[in-house]
């Protein structure tokens, strides 16, 4: 998994802009990426924004991992503990917030009504 072209850029980055391209980075790096930013707007702030930022990471996080699960099981027919762990820390995240997004939703609905 970690050898295959898919194991940087999400295997798309350095097909589009070249391998050697300085976004073609290991997946490790985006996903430590994420979960940083997601941590920071986790303890910082629970104000409307960063509901709405951790809503939008988390949908992006959940297609990344549907992406890579496809390529995990049906491009590369392989097992990998660690991803299949991150994706299941994913949806974890997912449940959360997509939950305080709806209830802020409601919220700003009940405000203008």
């Amino acid at each position: 998994v970690l050898t295959s072209k898919y194991a940087t850029g999400f295997g798309v980055i350095g097909s589009i802009l070249g391998d050697e391209h300085p976004l073609n980075l290991p997946n490790c790096l985006y996903g430590i990426g994420f979960f940083l930013i997601y941590l920071t707007l986790d303890n910082v702030s629970q104000s409307g924004t960063a509901i709405t930022l951790k809503f939008c990471l988390s949908i992006s996080s959940l297609g990344m991992s549907l992406y890579l699960a496809y390529i995990l099981a049906f491009v590369l027919f392989d097992l990998c503990i660690v991803c299949i762990s991150t994706y299941a820390v994913n949806i974890g995240l997912a449940i959360p917030a997509i939950s305080n997004y709806l209830k802020l939703s409601s919220e700003e609905v009940k405000k203008t009504s």
